[in-house]
């Protein structure tokens, strides 16, 4: 699988990450399929509340909502555009997935979520406003796999 990260997404959070300095936050990521195993990233929600400086949890429904606003905006064409999955900052680590965030994305895919698969985008700033980031792929009855991020 490969994601398309447009430079304008990645202004928009990477304003977002400055605002939070080394408080981690986070969201959902939406996209568009762009052909077998290719999706773009198209918009996120950003939750600057919850984090702390160790972890992140999101408010389900301020970002459920904004799905469903994403869903009227594409015309509801779910075959197209759709839920990617999660992301969130990691300022104070390193851009890999921590236990606590593959135990939640796993239960995402194989329990709770309703969904087949899912992307975890985790990011981080590096020193002189360097971007940094790592997506993985999470399906069910799978172990994550790394996935290449394409920037645009």
């Amino acid at each position: 699988m490969k994601l398309l990260f447009p430079n304008k997404i990645l202004q928009k959070m990477r304003w977002y990450m400055i605002c939070a300095a080394r408080r981690e936050i986070g969201g959902i990521i939406m996209g568009e399929e762009l052909g077998e195993n290719l999706f773009r990233i198209v918009d996120f929600t950003v939750d600057m509340k919850s984090g702390t400086k160790k972890d992140f949890f999101r408010n389900s429904e301020e970002h459920d909502q904004a799905l469903a606003d994403f869903f009227k905006k594409t015309g509801g064409n779910y075959c197209r555009f759709n839920y990617l999955g999660e992301w969130h900052t990691h300022p104070n680590y390193n851009v890999y997935p921590s236990s606590n965030d593959i135990s939640s994305m796993q239960n995402l895919v194989d329990e709770t979520g309703g969904v087949e698969f899912a992307v975890l985008f985790i990011s981080r700033l590096k020193w002189l406003g360097g971007f940094e980031c790592g997506a993985y792929l999470f399906v069910q009855n799978h172990n994550p796999s790394k996935i290449d991020v394409i920037y645009e």
